[in-house]
């Protein structure tokens, strides 16, 4: 290790006071004992090895004990300037700097790093933008509400303004987004694009709140974090937004194989509105032909 200046004692002996003799009583200088000596610098007869310190040195990990659906986020793991010294070289002791940070980088991820929604557009039997089954009940500016099937070209739409969300009918704009508070205004969008579609697949959300196909474009909040999904990602556990600015949480979600109408509609300007008393988005028509 070096001599780092301090001199210590490995035991102590018993003399008296008188004439300076020794009782012949020996005893280990130990911590704990009211009769301790610490060690004392001692340069002249102890002279201090010279010491090399460590410089900053850095180390990434991803977090990799993230659950189904989840990719963990990079984390950097840092040893500080002077962490290690070696008594041979600065690269003997930024040695030990990385064989610190190898050994522990994992862990600091694990522990450090949050988990993301692993997020793909959607793709294949797609879904066309916003669509609802038949009978799924939109609301109208004055607070009533309409079958999906009854709707038509040109009606306006009760839509909500989210403070943080540039508002667009990309899907792939629409999966950069996220936020950990939901703050929103009500305004009204007119419908501007509809039409009836037949779809062999949906998702039906806590027993009937919500049907549709997988691959519309929900609003949740999962981990605090809002965002838009496809309905076919909502996990129980997700949260919805209501009409009435409540969150509610969802307890089961199921597939549906039976033929259903569906009603994919666009809106322009905005493109939320109100499902069911749940807030949800349009999206751009995906490419397939069939929902």
């Amino acid at each position: 290790m070096g001599n780092t200046g301090y001199k210590s004692f490995a035991s102590l002996e018993l003399y008296f006071t008188d004439d300076n003799s020794s009782a012949g009583v020996t005893k280990p200088n130990v911590v704990t004992d009211p009769d301790y000596i610490a060690p004392v610098l001692d340069t002249a007869t102890c002279a201090p090895s010279t010491r090399y310190y460590s410089v900053e040195r850095n180390l990434s990990a991803v977090k990799n004990n993230c659950g189904n659906g989840y990719s963990g986020s990079k984390v950097v793991l840092t040893s500080y300037p002077n962490q290690f010294f070696s008594t041979t070289s600065v690269a003997d002791a930024n040695a030990q700097a990385d064989a610190w940070l190898a050994a522990n980088v994992q862990t600091y991820a694990n522990n450090a790093g949050v988990c993301e929604i692993t997020q793909t557009p959607p793709h294949g039997g797609g879904g066309g933008n916003g669509c609802f089954v038949e009978g799924t009940l939109i609301t109208l500016p004055d607070g009533s509400s309409k079958a999906i099937e009854e709707l038509q070209l040109d009606q306006l739409l009760l839509s909500s303004e989210i403070e943080t969300l540039i508002d667009t009918n990309n899907a792939n704009e629409l999966y950069k987004w996220s936020s950990d508070y939901l703050s929103e205004s009500r305004i009204t969008s007119p419908i501007t694009k509809i039409s009836q579609k037949v779809a062999y697949k949906t998702m039906i959300i806590n027993q009937g709140l919500l049907e549709a196909t997988p691959t519309h474009l929900q609003l949740i909040q999962r981990d605090g974090f809002w965002r838009f999904i496809p309905l076919g990602d909502i996990l129980v556990g997700d949260n919805l937004y209501t009409i009435n600015n409540e969150i509610i949480l969802v307890t089961s979600v199921t597939i549906n194989l039976e033929e259903r109408k569906i009603y994919p509609l666009t809106l322009n300007p905005f493109h939320t509105y109100f499902a069911n008393g749940i807030l949800t988005h349009n999206y751009k028509e995906a490419q397939s032909p069939n929902p």
